[in-house]
This record gives structure tokens, C-alpha cells and sequence, in this order.
């Protein structure tokens, strides 16, 4: 296998703030075409997934280290966790992407899930079959309301999705003898900043504020952030920003002026050059768009 690589185009549709919606649900068979049944390693940035086998035998590397998983299993790889899988042909199983901001929101929710939810996860194996086939159903279940455009489809998934969680929280409880990876200490920082972003967005948007909370200098921020995702930690911020607003636009009837100085501009004007030099169309147009086509 090649070296790890950041990926935002091939195996995710896009980074953080293309996702839109709480999630993202697809079958693994549908990208075959793309990746031949073996995905090179890579990480994202501000995105975590969760892989659903069904039966099957998948190699693997998660963080550094080379598995063999038969399912039914569920792989919980957090943001910035390197991963490559070969499948066997026709393999069956979802892949359920979600940006970190939700985890964090969703982790608020259940405090439980702290001690494991920045860390890879697997669970497999006969002692958890009942738990996983639970999980398979629920998968199904998110593949069909993954499919809906009304105004409830979102509540739908994220109820759906934290269940998963409980399910995978409940098989990790039951699981002895397993230890978590430790991470470097570079991407160790920048998940402690996406926790700082999600605590303090938009009321911060300081590259100077974020690095005195991490306790380094908003130098060596930028050059670990630079380092690890390929942008700095203003830019990581502004995406952070313009995922607000994709989602203030996309599922509020708020005004354009109103979500502008909701996010810190200074002037409206201001926030529809800073997303139209993002999204290639105004504020106003994305909403018209989305509000045809949810994401």
C-alpha cells in the first residue's frame, strides 16, 4: 500500500463543510467502481466515519496497524485516523460520514462515549453477534431515511446514528482486553482544537484565542494544522464557519443579514464575499439550491 494521504475528493464527497446534512450514508459497493475494491490509505479532516460490515473478510490498516475483520463488524474511525481497506468483491456494509462538530454535539449529549470516541474503535467477533445484527438493521434503516427530503430527515439520522453509537458503545463496554491507539501528539492537537471549535464557534474565531486555550503559539498551531490537514488554522476555522452558515441557509428561515452578525460579521456584505469566494454563488442562491435538493 502507498503512503497515508489527506483525502477530500475521493472517498468522501468533500470535506467538513460539504457536509451539509448530519450525515452522509452510502453502501460501500456503490464507490467500487472508484477505488476496484481497495482503498489506499488516508485520513480526513474534520470528518469522522463509521464502516458497517456485513458477512465478509476485509483487510485492513487502521492508525498502524494491520487487521483482518470478518463480519458483521463496525469500525469507528475518528478524524484524522489513517485507513485502507481491501474488500472482497461484492462486499456489502455501509460507510456513515459525519463531521466532528456533530460528534462533538452528540458526545455532549452522551458523556459516556468520551473515553473512546477519539480513538478507533472495532467490534466483531460471536460474542457481539446480537448487538451487531442489531446494528446491521439499524444501518438499513439509516440507508432509507438517508433517501427522504423533508423537513425531519436530519432529526431522523441523528436519532439513528446515536443509536448506532449506543449499540457500538454497549459491544466496546462488554469487550475486554482491547487497547486504543495512541495518537501522535500533532494530530492529538488538532482534535483538541476541533473540540475547542465546537465548544467556542462563532463566538471565537481568533487563531490567537484557539492557541492559548491548546496552550502553543498560534505559529505552531498554524504549522501543525499546515502539517497534518494541508491547511492552516485560519482556514480550518473558516471552514468551520462556512458549515454554519451552509446549515443556517440551508435549514433556517433566518434572514441573510441575521446569520451574518449571528457568525461575527461585520456586515452582510461582507459575509456574501466570504461565501460567494467560497461557494462560487451567493448566500441567497445556496439556499434556493438546497432548499430543491437537500444535501
Amino acid at each position: 500500500m502507498s503512503l497515508t494521504t489527506l483525502d477530500r475528493e475521493r472517498y468522501v464527497l468533500g470535506d467538513a463543510s460539504a457536509h451539509v446534512g448530519f450525515l452522509n450514508c452510502e453502501r460501500i459497493a456503490e464507490r467500487s467502481h472508484i477505488h476496484d475494491w481497495t482503498v489506499e490509505p488516508h485520513y480526513h479532516e474534520g470528518l469522522a466515519q463509521l464502516f458497517v460490515f456485513d458477512a465478509g473478510t476485509v483487510d485492513g490498516l487502521i492508525d498502524t496497524r494491520r487487521q483482518t475483520l470478518t463480519g458483521p463488524a463496525l469500525v469507528w474511525l475518528p478524524a484524522l485516523c489513517t485507513h485502507a481497506f481491501n474488500y472482497p468483491k461484492d462486499m456489502q456494509g455501509w460507510v456513515l460520514t459525519v463531521p466532528t462538530a456533530d460528534v462533538a454535539r452528540l458526545t455532549e449529549r452522551g458523556p459516556w462515549l468520551s473515553p473512546w470516541i477519539g480513538s478507533p474503535q472495532i467490534l466483531a467477533g460471536d460474542k457481539h453477534r446480537a448487538l451487531l445484527e442489531e446494528a446491521l438493521e439499524l444501518s438499513k434503516r439509516i440507508e432509507t431515511e438517508h433517501e427522504n427530503r423533508d423537513e425531519v430527515r436530519n432529526a431522523v439520522l441523528e436519532a439513528q446514528f446515536f443509536l448506532l453509537l449506543v449499540h457500538l458503545h454497549r459491544g466496546l463496554t462488554q469487550q475486554a482486553g482491547g487497547k486504543e491507539p495512541v495518537s501522535d501528539r500533532r494530530t492529538a492537537l488538532i482534535r483538541q482544537l476541533q473540540t475547542c471549535l465546537d465548544r467556542h464557534m462563532p463566538e471565537t474565531r481568533s487563531v490567537t484565542e484557539y492557541a492559548k486555550m491548546l496552550s502553543v503559539t498560534p505559529t505552531h498551531l498554524s504549522r501543525v494544522t499546515k502539517a497534518v490537514t494541508g491547511k492552516t488554522a485560519a482556514e480550518i476555522i473558516q471552514d468551520r464557519v462556512l458549515l454554519e452558515a451552509k446549515r443556517r441557509l440551508a435549514f433556517t428561515d433566518l434572514p441573510v443579514s441575521e446569520i451574518a452578525y449571528a457568525l461575527r460579521f461585520s456586515s452582510p456584505s461582507y459575509f456574501t464575499r466570504f461565501f460567494a469566494a467560497r461557494m462560487a454563488e451567493t448566500p441567497k442562491a445556496f439556499r434556493q439550491r438546497s432548499r430543491g435538493a437537500s444535501v
